[in-house]
């Protein structure tokens, strides 16, 4: 019996060990981190955290090994469990598209990236010098932007509970993140959120994106994306001008 498409997320025949290994090795090191919580408390958890997170005034001690560690410490269970189940979804996709040896550079050049945004930020005076970034979303969105190039109408589980195309979630996340990074330059919002490691992440990914696809094709997905930038908001629009038409027509008829 054929099986669905959306099956094959679920049924990898060992095409994607490297995410499975990357997913147990974050799940691995919040066990590490809890546990030292509990046996060392708070204070010293924060103090292992701040010293293998990432930060500029960790980069200027010459602890450059938070370059990695940085990327499989996470701060709370919702934060590992939203980030696991990203990696789930985008990152088989570029693994078994591209190879777990491209899939790797894409995961590490798409998190260096994310940090050096972080480093550009903490020099313009938007971000603090002495605080940790942690968690993989940074190589999580450079997957998603490879992913979405790569293969934009497959479906994912990921944010929603219903399959969705690659390219909608990319859309969404992008809108989302550059709104929220914009604010924050703006200074309207504060957040524990490293927006800008996000965008360089996405822009690293993309770029691998392209060179597996080509200009061409591409161009074509963004194209598409574009069109959706533009297009939900515009329907948004003009849905909410309908509907209160709709209520401006039903009042006048009542008062007639």
């Amino acid at each position: 019996m054929k099986l669905p498409k959306f099956t094959k997320y679920f049924y990898t025949e060992g095409k994607a060990k490297l995410t499975y290994f990357l997913i147990g090795l974050s799940c691995f090191v919040f066990f590490v981190e809890v546990f030292i919580g509990l046996i060392y408390g708070t204070g010293f958890l924060e103090e292992f955290v701040n010293d293998f997170g990432f930060s500029l005034n960790n980069v200027l001690n010459q602890r450059l090994w938070v370059f990695i560690t940085s990327i499989f410490l996470h701060a709370s269970p919702e934060h590992l469990l939203l980030n696991m189940l990203a990696l789930f979804f985008f990152g088989r996709i570029v693994e078994i598209e591209m190879g777990w040896k491209k899939y790797l550079l894409i995961f590490f050049v798409a998190s260096l990236l994310g940090d050096l945004g972080i480093l550009l930020t903490t020099l313009l005076g938007y971000s603090s010098a002495t605080v940790s970034t942690i968690g993989i979303s940074g190589a999580v969105f450079g997957l998603m932007g490879t992913a979405m190039l790569v293969k934009p109408f497959d479906f994912v589980f990921y944010p929603y509970l219903i399959p969705v195309p690659v390219i909608l979630v990319a859309l969404l996340y992008t809108l989302y993140n550059v709104a929220a990074f914009v604010l924050v330059l703006a200074g309207g919002l504060t957040t524990n959120i490293s927006y800008i490691s996000h965008i360089g992440g996405l822009a690293g990914g993309m770029f691998f994106g392209f060179k597996q696809e080509g200009q061409k094709k591409g161009l074509m997905v963004l194209l598409v994306l574009l069109f959706l930038l533009v297009a939900v908001p515009l329907f948004y629009f003009i849905f909410q001008y309908l509907e209160l038409a709709n209520y401006a027509a039903a009042i006048s008829q009542i008062f007639k």
